[in-house]
């Protein structure tokens, strides 16, 4: 008989240990394990970012416990510049952000927290304010001036997707950025896989995938995250499968709650960035226990920095070979099918997540001696 069922989880442990390889990095000396913090586009979008609403923003992850827990990045994401002054510095929204954004960030470090900033290495952002490309030594520096500890910098308006001119922009923001001399943890945007086997000489973490709006995307993230652990850890970076959507009314896009709670399991045992992008404000206490939860954070930021592994599935091939989705094609649903995925942890553990993606069938997911053992001996499959 049809009904619906919530994805099916379980975090367990075993033996198991294995070194990260080592590799070059951006030297900077930042994530040494997955970063963690909140991202305001989903929960503000370009409506209703404004320092009022980040400084609210910074209030609300302490009081909740969630900068306690370990989210200590709050981003701001596009629409927050407006255009560039006679000397081709940035310029933020005079209204939203009336004080400047150095201001912003010296009221987010008195709570204990750092701020972040979002650009595009094209010549426009995403939502066409100012990019960053031709402009990168300038804005790098800017950022520093103003106390700014985490860029993302996105991919539109670029002008091509071919690999090396899109690795050569991102690395003039790299060497932009070491010159500054202030750490500044780089996030990449580019929602390719391909950006994985290079992210390690360029940036802190890089999108592999594209948008995450809904619980089909959290599974194409999976597939897509499924081919790269081997670019992931310590002394490299982080695989990014894009933010934790979360089930909290008032953003642009939501889980249900058994889907958000898988989504944070998964993330963790893929050693992905935990970056929230729910809301913040109006966060539901489901949310907030869901995400301060210390077992699954431990998973997350264990020092061994491994990035689990697909060890069963029973999905259709994945077209790995293909573009990213067009937005208007991405809300589709799953299929109905099953993951189980495996993480090595320090001290011999291994953390071992199930997962049904189907929203109609119930179905079994098993993880028996013999698919731990193969968790254990770092075989996917």
């Amino acid at each position: 008989r049809k009904r619906k069922m919530a994805p099916r989880l379980l975090v367990c442990l075993a033996l198991g240990l294995l070194l990260a390889p080592p590799s070059q990095g951006l030297d900077n000396g930042l994530a040494k394990l997955p970063p963690m913090g909140y991202n305001t586009w989903n929960d503000f979008g370009c409506q209703n970012i404004s320092a009022v609403n980040v400084q609210r923003v910074a209030d609300r992850m302490v009081t909740t416990g969630m900068r306690d827990a370990g989210y200590v990045y709050l981003n701001i994401d596009d629409c927050w510049s407006v255009k560039r002054d006679a000397d081709g510095k940035l310029v933020a929204d005079p209204v939203a952000f009336p004080d400047g954004i150095k201001a912003v960030a010296d009221y987010v470090h008195s709570k204990g927290l750092k701020l972040g900033i979002y650009t595009d290495r094209g010549r426009l952002t995403c939502e066409r304010r100012p990019g960053s490309k031709g402009h990168e030594a300038v804005d790098a520096m800017t950022f520093a001036e103003w106390g700014i500890d985490f860029l993302k910098e996105d991919s539109c308006y670029s002008g091509t997707v071919k690999h090396k001119t899109a690795l050569a922009e991102y690395g003039q923001m790299r060497d932009a950025l070491n010159a500054t001399g202030r750490p500044i943890l780089f996030s990449l945007c580019g929602w390719r896989q391909w950006y994985a086997p290079p992210g390690a000489s360029i940036g802190n973490m890089w999108r592999v995938t594209p948008d995450v709006t809904d619980w089909g995307g959290v599974y194409r993230s999976a597939e897509t995250m499924s081919k790269l652990a081997r670019y992931a850890g310590p002394t490299l970076g982080w695989n990014d499968p894009d933010m934790l959507i979360g089930s909290s009314p008032g953003t642009y896009f939501k889980l249900t709650q058994d889907q958000a709670r898988a989504q944070f399991s998964l993330w963790a045992v893929m050693a992905a960035p935990l970056l929230v992008g729910s809301s913040m404000l109006d966060m539901s206490p489901f949310d907030l226990l869901v995400y301060t939860d210390k077992e699954v954070i431990a998973v997350s930021q264990d020092p061994l920095g491994q990035q689990g592994e697909l060890i069963w599935s029973d999905c259709p091939i994945f077209p790995h070979d293909q573009p990213p989705p067009l937005p208007t094609t991405q809300h589709v649903p799953p299929p109905s099918c099953g993951h189980v995925w495996g993480r090595k942890l320090t001290e011999g553990r291994l953390a071992i997540v199930l997962i049904n993606y189907s929203v109609t069938y119930a179905m079994t997911v098993k993880c028996d001696a013999a698919c731990i053992a193969k968790a254990a001996g770092g075989g996917g499959g």
